[in-house]
């Protein structure tokens, strides 16, 4: 019963919400909040139990709840009760569509973690999907197309590698993965991970998400939060429980790490690097947050390849904070955006002085995505940089190292352009960010503080999963995590910080003669900028940096889609012209190609 208990509370009641909320649509956004909080309230009895059951609606769903399960329900109901409570101030009141595809979209997301055969989790991907892309051509209108486009991708690579699947067992239980060859296997998980990487917007299949991310700020908190953490549950479940260690290693290894999975660390580190590259470019606020988000799951996807104990841990680490930090940034960017009407950053600034709640919030968030230690972010950037340099991968360290570099000089550009420097009289009257959006940030933001101070609580959770899917266990306590090369301890640091802090304190606090006052168009060259570049912090920062890189940033994945889909439109354009509405043309047609088939037929023979 208690299986049922919970496909009944995670998957048919946001369904029932979803369809309330559509037919009630004056209360439309407090229905959706209610029907999101049940399953986020309601998930924390479920931790530490097993149980499986089959569902026979016509076709069987075979379902199940254990603790991979609940460790990802954790992030993505929480992402979700967070964004539904912050929309109830940023949707229009009445306005039910929102409510019905946010729901939609949870209970997909939920039945994908829940299943354990491919015909069931495929059902719930494509709910999910379909919501997703319908609430992204709510507001993103022909950049929709994109996301659609992408999500087709996902879905034809999820079938090839399900159908190969389904001829070695004749069957979609996960359970029945035996005997399959290991040439088999490479198919299978290469279009099962290039699937999921779609979600997780690994390069080069990025180029969808910086158009999707400009939707309705709580959707895109949700889909960046919530949504993208389904494909890395699905790699997660691809490789190391339906495949697991010993098909792994089956490929061959290098310092005892799968030839298979090492590629895949690879690419995340590229993502990661190219991500923050791009993003220090961005004036656009929403793709400045994308592309960071790309850079942030592309650490995930390296500990996934790597495959140890302490990179698949620090994996699933990374994977909970950045659900709960990139949340925070993109409500945070809802709210300014709610309240000034406006997201290019060379248009704001100063606002940290009059949404100062609203600056806590995401200087919290950015303090987490750079991994500073007084949020969870450190640890979890720090097992992945330590599970690189354990296995001494000279090309995956540097690039995440640099990677870590530049998300501060983004940071930088948010924190200034937005929220210090000189406030624009335009922006004199602008209030603080409504009471339910500043309470939606404060929930995502207690993960990241307190599992900073107590890592080995979410460590205990994690170390469940790892030994469940055979691939080894952590060493830690309560306050910090050891490994080969070293680890963190917490407590050590968190006494160090208070004493600092009390120490600098006291200083800053004492009389001081202020000696010079730097103007906002004060630059970092030292007055040796020549005097037709203009630099600020919330425009043309960077400049010296992008006429550096300007030969490289010429080479574009998403141009490089450009001109693949605009040869194919225009050969399609040529095709249109044999269509001549004469009858001897298309007999012509026919005799050519009835005479090509018989050459290749007698070629062939």
């Amino acid at each position: 019963m208690e299986i049922w208990s919970a496909f009944g509370i995670f998957v048919l009641v946001p369904l029932i919400g979803a369809l309330l909320s559509y037919l009630a649509r004056k209360y439309a956004v407090y229905l959706g909040l209610i029907f999101a909080l049940v399953p986020a309230i309601a998930l924390y009895p479920f931790y530490g139990k097993e149980m499986s059951t089959v569902v026979n609606i016509g076709v069987k769903l075979n379902l199940a709840f254990d603790v991979t399960t609940w460790f990802f329900m954790l992030m993505l109901d929480t992402v979700a009760l967070a964004s539904m409570l912050f929309a109830t101030s940023y949707v229009r009141k009445g306005e039910g569509g929102f409510s019905t595809l946010m729901l939609l979209g949870l209970a997909g997301a939920n039945g994908v973690l829940m299943a354990r055969d491919f015909l069931t989790l495929y059902i719930f991907w494509e709910m999910m999907s379909w919501s997703a892309y319908i609430l992204v051509l709510r507001s993103s209108g022909e950049y929709a197309r994109r996301y659609m486009l992408f999500a087709v991708l996902s879905a034809y690579l999820l079938i090839m590698g399900i159908g190969i699947y389904y001829y070695y067992t004749g069957s979609f239980l996960y359970s029945a993965a035996s005997g399959i060859p290991l040439s088999g296997w490479a198919w299978i998980l290469l279009f099962l991970i290039l699937g999921f990487a779609v979600k997780m917007a690994v390069f080069p299949l990025h180029v969808w998400a910086p158009y999707a991310y400009r939707s309705e700020q709580p959707f895109v908190a949700f889909l960046s939060g919530g949504l993208s953490k389904l494909g890395t549950f699905g790699i997660f479940m691809a490789m190391y429980s339906i495949a697991g260690v010993a098909i792994l290693q089956g490929f061959g290894t290098f310092r005892s790490i799968s030839l298979f999975g090492y590629p895949f660390a690879v690419l995340g580190a590229f993502t990661a690097f190219i991500g923050t590259i791009l993003a220090i470019f961005q004036d656009d606020l929403r793709k400045l947050l994308a592309y960071s988000s790309i850079g942030q799951l592309g650490y995930v996807m390296v500990g996934l390849g790597l495959g140890t104990p302490l990179a698949v841990g620090g994996a699933l680490f990374h994977a909970f904070n950045h659900a709960f930090f990139k949340a925070i940034l993109f409500l945070g960017a809802g709210a300014v955006i709610y309240r000034t009407g406006k997201y290019r950053i060379s248009e704001l600034g100063g606002l940290g002085y009059r949404m100062p709640f609203t600056f806590l919030f995401v200087l919290f968030a950015i303090f987490a995505l750079a991994g500073i230690p007084i949020t969870s972010g450190f640890i979890s950037k720090w097992m992945l940089y330590e599970a690189a340099i354990e296995k001494k991968f000279v090309l995956i360290a540097p690039l995440m190292l640099i990677a870590s570099v530049g998300a501060f000089l983004y940071c930088f550009r948010i924190l200034y352009g937005v929220f210090l420097g000189q406030l624009d009289k335009e922006h004199e009257n602008v209030k603080e960010a409504p009471a339910p959006m500043l309470a939606a940030m404060a929930l995502l933001m207690l993960p990241l503080l307190i599992f900073a101070i107590f890592p080995g609580w979410i460590l205990k959770w994690i170390n469940e999963i790892l030994t469940g899917a055979n691939i080894g266990t952590l060493k830690y306590d309560t306050y910090a995590y050891y490994s080969s090369i070293g680890g963190a301890d917490m407590l050590v640091f968190w006494i160090t910080f208070m004493l600092l802090f009390m120490i600098s304190m006291y200083l800053f606090t004492r009389k001081r003669k202020v000696t010079k006052v730097v103007d906002q168009y004060d630059n970092y060259l030292a007055g040796e900028t020549p005097p037709y570049v203009q630099l600020h912090a919330a425009h043309n920062f960077y400049k010296p940096l992008r006429d550096t890189w300007a030969p490289l940033l010429r080479y574009s994945v998403d141009r490089a889609y450009e001109k693949f889909v605009k040869f194919f439109i225009e050969g399609f354009e040529e095709i249109k012209k044999m269509y001549t509405e004469n009858p001897q043309d298309y007999a012509a047609y026919l005799g050519i190609a009835f005479l090509i088939f018989l050459l290749v037929g007698w070629w062939l023979l």
